[in-house]
C-alpha cells in the first residue's frame, strides 16, 4: 500500500512539472545565462585546453581548492546544468564535492576561439553509486568559456545532456524521464 502511495504521489509531481504553465516558473538558467554574458567583457587569451584539463581530466585529482582557485576567477559565472554559481568559495566546495562523490573524467577534443568566447568540446565518463547501484555513463557536451586578463575563467556555461548521462540513470526516477523523452 506505501509502495502504490509512493509511485502515485510521484507520478502526481511529474505531471504537475510537465504540464505546468509557462508562466508558473521562470527558467533561471535562461535569464542567469543572458544577464552574466551581458555583464562579462569579451574574453582576454588564455589556453583553454590547459585551464580545463587542470581541473577536469581527472576530477579525482585536479578537482582540489588550489587548482580551482588557480583556474577560475573570484568573479565568475559557473553553470554545469545542475547549478548556476557565482561565487568562488561556493564553486571550490561544489567541485570538491563532486570529485569526491564521483569518479569524472574528460577528454578535450576540440577547441574553437570566436571573437568574444572560447568553445571547448569534451568527451565526459563518469562513475558513480547511487541507492546501491553503480552506474557509469558517458556523454559529450560543449564549454563556453571567457578569461581575464590573468587567463582564469570568468565564465562557463556548459551545453550537455544531463538527462541522458545522468538523470536517466537514477533509479525509480530515471524510468519515468525516458518515458516522458520517449513520449515527446
Amino acid at each position: 500500500m506505501i509502495k502504490v502511495i509512493i509511485i502515485l504521489a510521484l507520478i502526481s509531481l511529474i505531471l504537475y512539472a510537465c504540464t505546468r504553465t509557462p508562466n508558473h516558473k521562470p527558467d533561471a538558467s535562461f535569464e542567469a545565462y543572458f544577464d552574466a554574458l551581458s555583464q562579462q567583457t569579451a574574453t582576454h587569451q588564455a589556453d583553454a585546453k590547459k585551464q580545463m584539463e587542470k581541473i577536469f581530466t581527472d576530477m579525482s585529482e585536479g578537482a582540489t581548492p588550489e587548482n580551482i582557485r588557480a583556474v577560475y576567477a573570484e568573479e565568475l559565472y559557473f553553470n554545469d546544468t545542475f547549478k548556476i554559481i557565482t561565487d568562488i568559495d561556493e564553486l571550490v566546495d561544489y567541485l570538491s564535492k563532486t570529485a569526491a562523490s564521483a569518479d569524472s573524467r574528460v577528454e578535450i577534443l576540440e577547441v574553437i576561439k570566436s571573437e568574444q568566447d572560447y568553445y571547448v568540446r569534451w568527451r565526459m565518463h563518469m562513475a558513480f553509486s547511487t541507492m546501491g547501484q553503480d552506474i557509469q555513463t558517458n556523454s559529450v557536451g560543449i564549454s563556453q568559456l571567457r578569461f581575464n586578463e590573468h587567463g582564469k575563467i570568468t565564465f562557463q556555461h556548459d551545453f550537455w545532456n544531463s538527462s541522458e548521462a545522468f538523470f536517466e540513470h537514477l533509479p525509480i526516477i530515471g524510468r519515468f524521464i525516458i518515458k516522458i523523452r520517449q513520449g515527446l
